[in-house]
């Protein structure tokens, strides 16, 4: 009886440890979808400020050449 316990204690550890590099693997995977999607979103920020930047030195340029803009 002894033996069944001591057998089913360490089959049930090993069975553990398997499982756990997995959740970590899985964890790692989350990260690098949490950087390519900040990643993407920083992309898009910066698509942004560069057209309204332009539009603004269009602005002003459409002033200077004729006195106002469109």
């Amino acid at each position: 009886m002894k033996n069944l316990f001591i057998i089913t204690a360490i089959v049930m550890t090993l069975f553990v440890s398997c499982k756990e590099p997995k959740k970590e693997e899985a964890t790692s995977n989350d990260q690098e979808n949490v950087i390519e999607d900040n990643n993407a979103e920083m992309m898009r920020k910066q698509d942004s400020i560069q057209l309204h930047e332009k539009k603004v030195l269009d602005s002003l340029e459409q002033v200077k050449s004729h006195g106002h803009a469109h």
